[in-house]
């Protein structure tokens, strides 16, 4: 009990000063910054540099054009077809640096071969954009719904 109290204090005190409407948090203390500009120092080193832009922050693994995609490429199982099945099929889907999906793990299925459907068209996706983290892509992951619906002609 002791341990979590002092880890949820800990991540607090990180924290609050984005609570209080800061952007930006110090690296080093000021009299760091200060001391740093002395003719030793070859590059001049201001309070402002030493600074993180947390407004660059992490950025989602996303697909252009998801919705054509799905349109031109789901094929409704023809099981599902037969028995009139409608709804909607949660894949979680897990992006590498390079934006290729390495992993799709099921989260909601239908049945009736929506679910193996499914999987097989997020497997053979093209290349995402990757999740970035201050710009620097990253792995990511990301819950895709599709939508397996009838049209009654």
């Amino acid at each position: 009990m002791r341990k979590c109290f002092l880890l949820l204090a800990f991540a607090f005190s990180l924290f609050y000063p984005l609570s209080k409407g800061q952007d930006f948090i110090p690296l080093l203390p000021e009299s760091y910054a200060k001391s740093c500009t002395d003719r030793h120092c070859p590059r001049k080193c201001t309070v402002d540099s030493l600074k993180v832009d947390l407004a660059a922050g992490q950025h989602p693994p996303h697909f252009d054009d998801w919705d054509n995609y799905v349109k031109g490429k789901s094929i409704y199982p023809q099981l599902a077809r037969e028995n009139g099945i409608e709804g909607t099929v949660s894949v979680l889907v897990y992006v590498s640096e390079k934006g290729q999906v390495t992993k799709a793990r099921l989260l909601k299925g239908l049945g009736f071969g929506c679910d193996e459907a499914a999987i097989n068209l997020v497997y053979t996706m093209p290349c995402w954009t990757p999740a970035s983290n201050f710009g620097i892509p990253v792995k990511g992951k990301k819950v895709l719904d599709i939508c397996f619906r009838l049209t009654h002609e």
